[in-house]
């Protein structure tokens, strides 16, 4: 099939089928020279039905922040986490562009609905809104924010660890398991490629040191009374 000039093929034959043009479609997305023709054999796969075409539409729309484009395809992926999570950003921050008007509540309802599905960005988004006190809480807010920031954590997200980390070391005053949050998260290979990744290397880095440098010296504080017991009338130097 020809797209600008050029002529694509499945293993040399015509694309036929949601999934041949699917497979281009993919092909092109991961390809830089072309992927501008990506939507528009996805567009062809997604009219005949393929789910994971109109998915990566809605991807692509969203990323390329042509919102009134994304929803749609976002809307047809019901059982996409990574849609799901896209409308949530959405109503969140709002999209008039796409008739979308700020909503906590429903931006929280979309959230969940990827949370069920496994999406620890949704676990993190949640959990923000929890902490900054926008949605209803039945417990502290650092509560729910914790149990999020924990579920995103035990996917492997890196960022999920930093921030329950994070909460443990200053709103929790629990310094051990802050520590092996901040060793899970340097350890996390995928931390490097996260946009946040040299933030999550600096304070975590930081961090470590400071909590085993108070256990250094809570030791030795123990060690100095065992062997050195204060006595009554003694003077200390």
């Amino acid at each position: 099939m020809l797209w600008n000039g050029i002529d694509f093929t499945v293993d040399g034959r015509q694309p036929v089928s949601a999934d041949d043009f699917h497979q281009i479609g993919l092909h092109c997305w991961s390809s830089p020279p072309h992927r501008a023709a990506a939507a528009f054999f996805l567009e062809q796969a997604a009219a005949r039905g393929h789910d994971g075409a109109a998915e990566l539409l809605g991807h692509i729309c969203f990323v390329q922040g042509d919102h009134a484009q994304a929803v749609p395809w976002l809307r047809q992926s019901s059982g996409s986490p990574r849609a799901a999570y896209y409308l949530g950003c959405l109503y969140q921050q709002g999209a008039l562009d796409a008739g979308i008007a700020q909503s906590y509540d429903d931006a929280a309802d979309h959230y969940r609905r990827a949370v069920a599905l496994g999406e620890p960005e949704a676990m993190l988004a949640l959990g923000d809104l929890y902490l900054e006190r926008l949605l209803p809480v039945s417990r502290a807010p650092m509560e729910h924010a914790l149990e999020h920031f924990l579920a995103a954590a035990r996917t492997g997200h890196p960022y999920g660890q930093f921030r329950a980390a994070e909460l443990y070391r200053t709103l929790y005053a629990d310094p051990d398991r802050a520590l092996a949050l901040y060793e899970q998260c340097l350890a996390n290979p995928a931390r490097s490629g996260h946009a946040l990744g040299s933030l999550m290397t600096l304070q975590s880095g930081a961090a470590v040191r400071e909590i085993r440098w108070d256990r250094n010296n809570q030791a030795m504080g123990l060690r100095r009374q065992a062997v050195n017991p204060d006595s009554p009338g003694r003077t200390a130097y």
